[in-house]
């Protein structure tokens, strides 16, 4: 995972307060708290009788917390249909912001983050906080330096419950979560386009919904601007027995398949060099099951006596896929994991991404790994998904 480079023995104390304290408040309480130079100050919730870690303040509105003149950073964790008016009221309060996904629920709430941020300059990112992922930090890094080849096709299947989210959930309302793939399909939006640094030019959606209420199954068709097909289909509408997410990335030179919405583990066939092999290494955990050189291997992909079988074995150095050449002489296998509990690595995720909005406030030229126009692109592909 990242690592800022923050001199934390002469960096003041950060005060932070949450505003939202449902799970994921209180998720992010107790992680954010483990971290020095971070103190939360401050809770803004309206539910009767809450008790919180520590000795926060408790505030009943919202705004009283923003007018505490202590709290440095205000993380935003409400749903998503008030999240514009309390970032842009948070900014212009003189407050930083942490705000939940999806950034807004429509383009113009966003567009009116955008101004209103240029107009205060005050840093601000949204929690796609799965591109602090290690595995996906590690594919990243594989993708820029070539390893992988070109990325030429992704499949999202993410099988989630319902059990945990009655008819009467907020989360059902789209005037109030914007659906599932602004509420959820936004993060998925976001990895692909970390991994692959393209644009989407044209989306197709449809779904369907059990009743007027519920629209529960959504599937989506993305074209990107370098010729990336993406397929995205949520679901929230199984038991909890056949909760699953995978992501399929099918590159020129590697076929990957990793598992759990938050990515734990994966598979991967390549084909390599003696430098891009060495690169997988970076992969947590990264176990090389096989390896074969090409020119002793076999190429299935026409039967024998096909006439065009032995023009594919002349070539015992390189590969060539979408008309590019790629000089690679080994196929490899193998697997990786994170050999930590979900739990730990989805706290250490939203560790970091407090201490790269940190980052950016010490240090303007910081470049940050989640952008406010990242939230913004993932929001904008969302909304099409769900025409």
């Amino acid at each position: 995972m990242p690592t800022w480079d923050l001199n934390l023995k002469d960096m003041k104390t950060y005060k932070v307060g949450i505003i939202g304290y449902g799970g994921f408040g209180q998720f992010l309480h107790h992680w954010w708290d483990r971290l020095e130079q971070i103190e939360i100050v401050a809770i803004a919730d309206t539910t009767a009788g809450l008790k919180t870690e520590g000795n926060c303040k408790l505030y009943g509105s919202w705004k009283d917390l923003l007018a505490d003149p202590q709290i440095d950073i205000i993380s935003i964790v409400t749903p998503p249909a008030l999240h514009a008016e309390m970032a842009c009221a948070a900014m212009q309060a003189g407050k930083h912001v942490l705000l939940e996904k999806p950034v807004a629920i429509n383009l113009l709430q966003a567009e009116r983050i955008l101004k209103v941020q240029a107009e205060t300059e005050k840093i601000i990112t949204v929690d796609h906080m799965i591109r602090y992922n290690p595995i996906i930090h590690s594919l990243m890094a594989l993708s820029e330096i070539g390893a992988l080849g070109k990325l030429r096709h992704v499949a999202v299947h993410n099988y989630a419950q319902d059990q945990a989210l009655p008819a009467e959930h907020w989360f059902w309302d789209e005037k109030v979560s914007g659906g599932i793939m602004v509420e959820h399909g936004v993060h998925f939006f976001d990895i692909v386009s970390a991994l692959s640094r393209q644009k989407p030019v044209e989306v197709y959606g449809t779904s369907d919904q059990r009743n007027q209420r519920q629209r529960d199954r959504m599937s989506a068709i993305v074209k990107y601007d370098d010729g990336l097909l993406g397929e995205y289909h949520h679901a929230f509408s199984g038991p909890g027995f056949f909760e699953q997410t995978t992501l399929h990335l099918a590159y020129d030179l590697a076929r990957i398949e990793i598992e759990g919405w938050m990515p734990m583990k994966g598979t991967l066939k390549a084909l390599t060099n003696s430098s891009t092999r060495k690169a997988f290494t970076s992969l947590p955990d990264w176990k090389e099951i096989s390896a074969e050189a090409i020119g002793c291997g076999s190429d299935d992909s026409r039967p024998e006596g096909w006439g065009a079988a032995e023009a594919l074995s002349e070539e015992k150095d390189s590969v060539k896929a979408g008309g590019i050449f790629y000089k690679v002489d080994h196929i490899v296998s193998g697997s990786f994991e994170i050999q930590r509990t979900k739990a730990e690595v989805y706290g250490r995720c939203v560790q970091e991404l407090l201490l790269d909005v940190i980052a950016k406030i010490e240090n303007k030229e910081h470049e940050l790994a989640v952008t406010l126009q990242d939230g913004v692109q993932a929001l904008r592909t969302a909304l099409l998904a769900s025409r």
